[in-house]
């Protein structure tokens, strides 16, 4: 019998066991005595409510697109695109799970346009400038990767 393998695996588990019974008994009884003894001398103090674990703030990102004339917001995240119209100036901005799923801004000038239109797309995270970009022509395009984080 003891040179099949699961009696070998039997008997490292009982170990096992046994060890760790043994040094929670330890444990136990050691915080038990401190807590006797801390107690005795230690003034008594006003209980105090848990403190929660504070969570992360939320990611804040802000798009920003500008051109000289009519131009096209493309937003990528998750996998698809949405694009917006605008004139002159758009921008918006996202938070929590939205912001993390985005990962590009593609501002792109009107094609029908002349060939003196300039485009610009900007990435904000919390209120830092990270990505900037430009870009000229009756069909420029100007691209802005949003930073991982």
């Amino acid at each position: 019998m003891y040179k099949r393998w699961w009696f070998w695996l039997i008997v490292v588990l009982v170990v096992l066991g046994v060890v760790g019974s043994t040094q929670s008994g330890s444990d136990t009884a050691t915080s038990a005595s401190t807590e006797s003894s801390t107690s005795q001398t230690a003034t008594p103090e006003k209980s105090e409510k848990p403190t929660e674990p504070t969570k992360p703030a939320e990611k804040t990102i802000e798009l920003q697109a500008t051109a000289t004339g009519n131009g096209t917001a493309m937003i990528w995240g998750n996998g698809s695109s949405s694009s917006q119209q605008f004139s002159g100036s758009w921008s918006k901005t996202y938070t929590g799970d939205e912001a993390k799923d985005l990962t590009m801004l593609s501002v792109t000038g009107d094609i029908m346009g002349d060939n003196n239109q300039q485009v610009s797309c900007k990435v904000i995270v919390d209120g830092q400038e990270k990505v900037s970009k430009d870009a000229s022509g009756s069909a420029g395009t100007a691209t802005c990767n949003v930073p991982l984080f």
